[in-house]
């Protein structure tokens, strides 16, 4: 019997879209754990939001962090509600936001969905 597969969200999938456009660090956790790495590397770098942290936990597993203006998220929570962050609605006006989602083939009904998100202000 074949494996169902798991639907992906249109709305983390415009995420994903989006975060695409933001820079990305990758880095070692050494001896701390990953979100302190990625705290250190943050301190240490002078990293301006946003980016994007990959942090090497060991050979199998690499924690994706979200550095936004406000404050350090994982990646996924970035990607499902990248309209809360106002650094990732710059890159969407920058890119355009129809060629931002050109082959997600969004029903009406998704286009409201998005066109719902309102994008925080600072």
């Amino acid at each position: 019997m074949s494996k169902k597969r798991k639907r992906i969200s249109r709305r983390r999938l415009a995420g994903q879209r989006v975060m695409a456009h933001v820079p990305t660090f990758h880095l070692e956790t050494g001896d701390c754990k990953p979100v302190t790495a990625a705290r250190r590397y943050i301190a240490e770098a002078g990293l301006k939001s946003p980016s994007i942290l990959n942090v090497r936990r060991n050979e199998h597993t690499t924690d994706r962090f979200f550095w936004g203006e406000k404050g350090l998220f994982s990646a996924q929570y970035a990607e499902e509600n990248h309209f809360l962050f106002p650094s990732l609605r710059g890159i969407v006006d920058s890119v355009g936001e129809h060629n931002m989602f050109d082959g997600l083939e969004l029903t009406s009904d998704d286009w409201e969905e998005i066109e719902e998100y309102e994008y925080a202000f600072v």
